[in-house]
């Protein structure tokens, strides 16, 4: 028991649940990706109309801007965060790289993922 070695399992699945878990984890990381999106360009939208109105900007709409400058950069933050985390492959567990140069299989197992 003291000299166990650690071995890598790999979890038999279907193909198609392979593919289907590949594209979920993808969604996922695709959708808060795209939030933060939306928050940083909410305030941007504001920083233009805060400079288009001038010198006299209230100091609620800064630090409304800074609050929502905050936020998107959390939710990109958190984005990255868990791509790193839950975009891995479904039998090996090996990171599926965007910049991967086989996008069809995992580099680890070769199992079809897309």
């Amino acid at each position: 028991m003291p000299n166990e070695s650690k071995q890598i399992t790999r979890i038999d699945l279907q193909p198609e649940e392979i593919i289907r878990s590949v594209k979920m984890r993808f969604r996922i990381c695709n959708y808060l990706f795209n939030t933060g999106a939306c928050w940083m360009a909410a305030s941007g939208v504001l920083g233009i109309l805060i400079i288009l109105e001038g010198h006299h900007a209230e100091p609620d709409a800064l630090s409304l801007l800074l609050t929502l400058i905050m936020i998107g950069t959390a939710i990109y933050t958190l984005a990255f965060a868990l791509t790193l985390a839950i975009y891995r492959c479904p039998v090996c567990d090996k990171y599926l790289s965007r910049f991967r140069p086989d996008k069809l299989h995992c580099p680890g197992c070769d199992a079809k993922v897309k």
